[in-house]
């Protein structure tokens, strides 16, 4: 089984809602994606903890 990676952004009723993560190349219908709550807690965490860890 093959997987690429994407980034393609998700969108529904006009909202950034997700973005697929990886797609399947032998079926390109199946894949994965990230709901973009998780995206932006992932960022906000790093961004908290390097933030601490520069000036500590």
């Amino acid at each position: 089984m093959e997987i690429t990676r994407v980034g393609s952004r998700i969108i529904q009723d006009g909202k950034l809602v997700g973005a697929v993560t990886h797609v399947l190349v032998n079926d390109p219908a199946t894949g994965y994606g990230i709901f973009i709550e998780n995206k932006l807690d992932a960022a906000a965490w790093r961004y908290h903890k390097i933030e601490k860890s520069e000036f500590s």
